[in-house]
């Protein structure tokens, strides 16, 4: 049973809130019995997402034949399929079938309408037999955004990301020569770890308490807050942080103390002291959220997709190597940055991908087989998306 209020308008159904986030004010025509009575593939032909358009118009304004409106079996015929294009990349829900469902009559998982907020209708893909990766994908990517400002940046992103952190620590590692002691870090950048530490420390606190707690069962939220966490800058700057950190052991650095001597006092080593702030800036930062993390779902990863975790070992052992095969020196501050990004880079790439991957296995997408998760996680990591989030409306605060 489908709830009241959704009127087509002639003979399409116009839907206004298709994707909020890279095209807030387009509307489109789709089927006048869309979700209607029967599982069906709904989206799978159907603009913005799943198809292109090539017939009179743009896939933003298509002008769709009359012949071609109305019902859904009338999208199937064959002079009308040509018009729509299925994208050659799809996301996973487009081809899972779904219904509109009568809540008080349905047993199975369903949720409240994306594309019909004000309508009061529920739809189900577990219905039929399908799997819901429409809230996995799609209504999440304006929700993490517009709650969060958090999407899975494309992997060029992060590597720029990376290496602008690298080479601004280098820069901030020139300080140094303005003070007396060579030997040691400055004051600069003691400053700069205290106020890192800070900003991490205060952006974990308001995701925490972004997360719908109160509402769903525990695991949900939390597997939530664990997909915002990994995705975040609090996870990618603690990563660098501690990159930055090795980097100070290896110029040797880290001979004195930089904490209070309550905390790091007599006796302490360099290897000590670097440990100290690596589980500081990975762990602390996180208020402990990483600790638990760890072991819920990066430890799982670990056993799943081994291969993955050897694959950026031996990166991070090779990283000098591959400097050095340039014909630069390795401990010069330029080669210190290459390394530091290089590094940075495949530590956040590795973890981020482990630990997403579990995310997506916990929320269902085994079902897909062993490389689902790992499919979905380089298929969601779009450029426009990220754009659109972070600098679509000016310059996001978690850029």
């Amino acid at each position: 049973a489908v709830g009241t209020g959704r009127v087509p308008v002639t003979d399409c159904l116009l839907v206004r809130n298709v994707d909020n986030l890279q095209r807030p004010d387009e509307e489109y025509c789709y089927p006048t019995d869309y979700g209607h009575a029967r599982c069906e593939p709904w989206d799978q032909h159907l603009l913005p997402f799943c198809a292109s358009f090539t017939g009179k118009g743009s896939s933003s304004h298509p002008q769709v034949p009359e012949s071609c409106k109305g019902l859904w079996i009338t999208r199937e015929e064959p002079e009308c399929r040509k018009l729509f294009n299925d994208e050659v990349v799809a996301l996973p829900w487009c081809s899972q079938s779904w219904c509109y469902i009568d809540p008080e009559n349905c047993d199975l998982p369903f949720s409240e309408s994306y594309y019909f907020p004000e309508y009061h209708l529920w739809y189900s893909y577990d219905t039929c037999n399908s799997r819901n990766y429409f809230e996995i994908w799609n209504m999440v990517q304006l929700e993490m955004c517009q709650r969060f400002s958090v999407v899975e940046k494309p992997y060029m992103i992060m590597w720029l990301s990376c290496w602008t952190c690298a080479f601004l620590q280098q820069v901030i590692d020139t300080t140094r020569k303005l003070e007396e002691q060579q030997d040691r870090l400055g004051k600069w950048q003691q400053l700069y770890l205290g106020i890192q530490l800070l900003v991490l420390v205060t952006e974990t606190y308001a995701n925490i308490k972004r997360v719908p707690w109160g509402h769903g069962d525990f695991w949900s939220n939390y597997n939530l807050y664990v997909y915002v966490f990994i995705n975040s800058s609090v996870f990618i700057r603690a990563t660098m942080m501690s990159q930055v950190v090795w980097d100070w052991y290896e110029a040797r650095l880290l001979k004195f103390p930089v904490l209070p001597f309550q905390i790091d006092g007599k006796g302490w080593t360099d290897e000590m002291r670097a440990g100290l702030l690596v589980c500081i800036f990975q762990f602390a930062s996180s208020l402990g959220m990483f600790i638990v993390i760890s072991l819920t779902h990066l430890l799982p990863a670990l056993v799943l997709y081994y291969w993955i975790f050897l694959v950026v070992c031996a990166g991070l052992v090779k990283s000098r190597l591959w400097v050095a095969a340039l014909g630069l020196d390795p401990e010069s501050r330029f080669g210190r940055a290459l390394v530091m990004g290089t590094n940075s880079f495949m530590s956040c790439m590795g973890v981020q991908v482990l630990v997403t991957c579990m995310v997506r296995t916990y929320a269902g997408e085994w079902a897909n087989g062993y490389f689902g998760p790992l499919k979905n996680d380089f298929l969601v990591r779009r450029l426009d998306v990220w754009y659109a989030c972070h600098l679509g409306h000016g310059v996001s605060r978690q850029i």
